[in-house]
């Protein structure tokens, strides 16, 4: 006979073979896995006795990266806003100079003073873009409105309706009403009406409501929370030389600069203004340098508990690999037995193919 093995269907040989590759090929698939995911299984039932771990660790792992996404966004807003009130310290103080220097120059013509109202005028256009900061989540000084634009108006804080207030009010100085025009200008300053706030609705309110405002992220796995940055108008309580909030202030103090136009150092009170406003924006800068470095103390504080939650999740991540996961070195050996096997196989097949009756005989 000549006839192939084949020929009379398929034996048993055939048979086991087959399900020896499939059992290989099965193998073969689950050993992928491991390799590609570092795990021992597919599902968490595949696990064994190392389920009830992988249960329990793996909400905490993506709980802390959760928190760390959190503590991620809010050192970009923080840094966003220390480098924006560096700046508004630099307004302060630079006019702060100017007002002393154009006091004491005592030159007697408009020239210094109207330098001074412009610087102060543009000085004003800078403030509000860099109150109108934003880290890509919102305005960084509105606080948890943070969808509302800190200053609407930017380019027209120097003609509004505060300034033409502050500037009617600086247009009677005489040398007996200083405190008067402060007075009257604080008060403009303080003003939350939608006709004479330069700043959103939002946010137009008291300086400790505003302190209210401040963003909170939760930065604990416990669902603890943490206040970020700085509100425009937030501050303490409202005096007859203070808002309470020292960008208002500063708000105020530019716009008493800006009206200095047309004065001369023999001007009544003009003197005396400058003075007052020299020592004002002085404060001013120094308190919101304290708001800068509480900033940094926050960074600094957020910094560290992200430092101990890198840590444990760390920790859990290595005692997750302990339990379920794969040791690539033996998976490696497997892998390389399983291919020798089915490429055995194989062969037996192939060879089996070929041979006749003849060959049993």
């Amino acid at each position: 006979m000549t006839g192939s093995i084949g020929s009379y269907g398929a034996s048993g040989a055939s048979v086991i073979l087959t399900s020896g590759i499939k059992s290989i090929t099965d193998a073969q698939t689950a050993i992928a896995w491991e390799v590609s995911e570092g795990t021992t299984s597919q599902t968490i039932a595949g696990l064994g006795d190392s389920a009830h771990e992988a249960v329990s660790l793996s909400p905490k792992i993506g709980q802390i990266s959760a928190v760390q996404g959190n503590l991620s966004s809010a050192q970009g807003r923080l840094s966003s806003t220390s480098t924006a009130l560096n700046q508004i310290v630099k307004i302060a103080q630079g006019l702060s100079t100017q007002a002393l220097s154009t006091e004491e120059t005592q030159s007697g013509d408009s020239t210094s003073f109207s330098t001074l109202s412009d610087e102060a005028q543009s000085a004003l256009t800078q403030l509000g873009t860099i109150l109108n900061s934003t880290d890509g989540n919102g305005y960084i000084f509105s606080g948890s409105n943070s969808s509302d634009k800190t200053v609407p108006d930017p380019s027209g804080l120097s003609s509004g309706a505060l300034a033409a207030k502050i500037s009617s009010l600086v247009s009677g100085l005489t040398d007996d009403n200083l405190s008067d025009v402060i007075s009257g200008a604080t008060d403009a300053a303080a003003d939350n009406s939608a006709g004479t706030s330069v700043f959103a609705g939002s946010l137009s309110v008291s300086g400790s409501s505003a302190a209210d405002l401040t963003k909170s992220v939760v930065t604990g796995t416990d669902g603890s929370t943490t206040q970020i940055g700085v509100v425009a108008t937030q501050g303490g309580t409202k005096t007859s030389d203070s808002t309470g909030s020292p960008i208002r202030d500063l708000v105020r103090d530019l716009m008493i600069l800006s009206s200095t136009k047309g004065m001369t150092s023999s001007t009544p009170g003009a003197n005396q203004l400058l003075q007052n406003l020299h020592t004002s924006l002085t404060t001013t800068a120094n308190k919101v340098i304290d708001m800068t470095t509480g900033v940094g103390v926050t960074q600094n504080s957020l910094t560290s508990r992200s430092t101990t939650l890198s840590s444990a999740q760390l920790m859990m991540k290595e005692q997750m690999t302990t339990n379920i996961g794969a040791d690539l070195a033996t998976v490696s050996s497997q892998s390389n037995t399983l291919q020798a096997s089915l490429k055995a196989t194989f062969m037996l097949i192939t060879d089996m193919k070929g041979m006749t009756l003849a060959n049993y005989l």
